[in-house]
């Protein structure tokens, strides 16, 4: 099976990047940040981690560092090849984030969750006319298993309550 976890370019893609159609200052600003990520302090390489799918801790980090499965230049300064590194290992070891592990048991990768979340999310904000967050509380979550050569996939509805409050008006 694929990847589950985020690489660092569906990171970008999925977290960073502005939705079509922003202003170019949004899509010039997410650059910017990307461009000066790195290098990362630890507790930064850990909430980024994390966000990526990967369940890992500042301590379990350390514990990379002293092992040597990673090797930043400095325990606190880790470059995108060492946050590269560290997210292989937790990907080879199955270290996921609750929802990242879902994904692996359904079969998708966690990017083909975001994207098909923030898909229903815009669908619906434009049908309503108002921004539905991406939220999969929101929304009651359907999956296609996948079938000899089609690889699972993931979509989203919005969930009964949730319509009926924004058809009376109300918000959500």
């Amino acid at each position: 099976m694929e990847r589950i976890g985020l690489s660092f370019a569906e990171f970008v893609e999925l977290e960073l990047t502005p939705r079509a159609g922003a202003d170019p200052a949004f899509f010039e600003a997410a650059e910017l940040e990307r461009q000066e990520m790195f290098p990362m302090k630890l507790l930064v390489v850990n909430t980024h981690l994390r966000s990526r799918g990967y369940d890992c801790h500042p301590l379990m980090l350390q514990t990379f560092i002293k092992n040597k499965a990673v090797r930043p230049v400095k325990p606190d300064s880790w470059s995108q090849a060492d946050v590269d590194a560290a997210a292989e290992y937790l990907e080879d070891a199955h270290i996921l984030v609750p929802y990242a592990a879902m994904c692996r048991t359904l079969g998708c990768t966690y990017a083909d969750y975001l994207r098909s979340l923030r898909a229903a999310a815009d669908r619906e904000s434009v049908k309503y006319g108002r921004r539905i967050p991406e939220d999969s509380q929101y929304f009651a979550m359907l999956c296609h298993p996948s079938r000899e050569n089609t690889p699972a996939r993931v979509e989203f509805i919005l969930a009964d309550d949730i319509r009926e409050r924004l058809e009376r008006g109300e918000e959500v």
